[in-house]
């Protein structure tokens, strides 16, 4: 999703819907899955927050239980006229006291090809 966004538009099986002025809700269903993400903005339009809940027993009680999971999108540069995030961080417990960002990533390039 942060690096293909043309995948999420609204069509079969993705669905928007708005939280409030700067977070909107996509849902992606595949039969019987589906899976919220919640994207925030900012005042360029540019994702900068997507957090939405995981299956997951990374937490202190090491329990499976469904958990928030999240983090910030930055360094927005423009790749074959998208722009896209080339720094993202993300990690278990998104917007808790508990949150340990342990996805770090800086990239170097992103291309697109047909195919």
């Amino acid at each position: 999703m942060f690096w293909t966004p043309a995948a999420i538009l609204p069509g079969t099986g993705v669905t928007w819907e708005g939280i409030n002025e700067n977070t909107a809700r996509v849902t992606v269903t595949h039969g019987v899955l589906s899976q919220a993400v919640d994207v925030t903005v900012n005042t360029d339009g540019q994702p900068v927050e997507v957090s939405f809940m995981r299956w997951s027993n990374a937490n202190s009680e090491k329990l499976f239980q469904l958990q928030p999971f999240g983090g910030v999108l930055s360094d927005f540069r423009v790749v074959q006229g998208f722009k896209l995030p080339f720094r993202v961080e993300a990690g278990n417990m998104f917007g808790t006291k508990e949150y340990f960002p342990f996805y770090k990533v800086e990239v170097k390039e992103i291309r697109f090809t047909l195919g």
